[in-house]
């Protein structure tokens, strides 16, 4: 598995709920009164699709982390860190004067 974050995998699991919620005008049970204990079947959609969308962000946090993405986010800050303090020390570089 690839370390970078937009992995086609991890895309797909992302993009999971998403199809869900934008296909939900077009399921049959949208346009009649179907009821799921006494909610509308349309709110109970999309009450779990908003709880698919946190557990495949979940799944694609840890799939990340657990192929090296820790590393890649700590290498990634000390970067980070090191740009801030060089442009602390000298403010005025780059702005071309």
């Amino acid at each position: 598995m690839s370390t970078s974050l937009a992995s086609p995998k991890r895309l797909a699991i992302a993009l999971t709920p998403v199809v869900g919620i934008v296909v939900t005008p077009f399921l049959p049970f949208v346009s009649t009164p179907t009821f799921v204990f006494g909610i509308p079947a349309a709110f109970v959609w999309m009450a779990a699709m908003v709880i698919g969308t946190v557990v495949a962000l979940q799944i694609v946090e840890r799939s990340y982390l657990r192929d090296g993405g820790a590393a890649l986010d700590a290498a990634e800050e000390a970067l980070d860190a090191a740009r801030l303090a060089r442009l602390e020390a000298h403010p005025h570089e780059g702005e071309g004067h």
